[in-house]
């Protein structure tokens, strides 16, 4: 069973286009609070520094891989999110988790960002 923590758990995903966005929401949350940051950049390169309270990481996510491949913008994004709302939502529930999901100007994330919509009105 996870530790309960006062709050939602946050959840803030974006592009390098967003990262601006991120800054302010982080600035704005209680120094106390936890959660997750995903950010996708095309490599390493684009890495810009992003301070967020001590309960909340940062993660970068890449298009590129090490083979060279590049995958769809949002595709890496998704998947992300995806797989920690697997760990921390889906299938038993009970964590309360505020999101904010922003690349929706790519067809990807705005698919998945009505889908996930669709999903939380369901259950709440």
């Amino acid at each position: 069973m996870r530790p309960r923590t006062p709050g939602p758990t946050m959840l803030f995903a974006g592009d390098t286009g967003d990262v601006a966005s991120i800054r302010s929401r982080l600035a704005d949350c209680a120094p106390n609070a936890t959660g997750i940051v995903l950010i996708e950049a095309v490599n390493a390169m684009q890495i810009a520094p992003i301070e967020a309270p001590a309960g909340i990481a940062v993660h970068w996510v890449f298009r590129e891989h090490r083979s060279g491949t590049v995958v769809p913008r949002g595709e890496a994004l998704v998947t992300a999110v995806d797989a920690w709302l697997d760990e921390w939502m889906r299938p038993e529930g009970g964590t309360e988790i505020a999101i904010w999901l922003g690349a929706r100007s790519t067809p990807i994330v705005g698919a998945y960002a009505n889908a996930l919509e669709r999903e939380l009105a369901a259950i709440r």
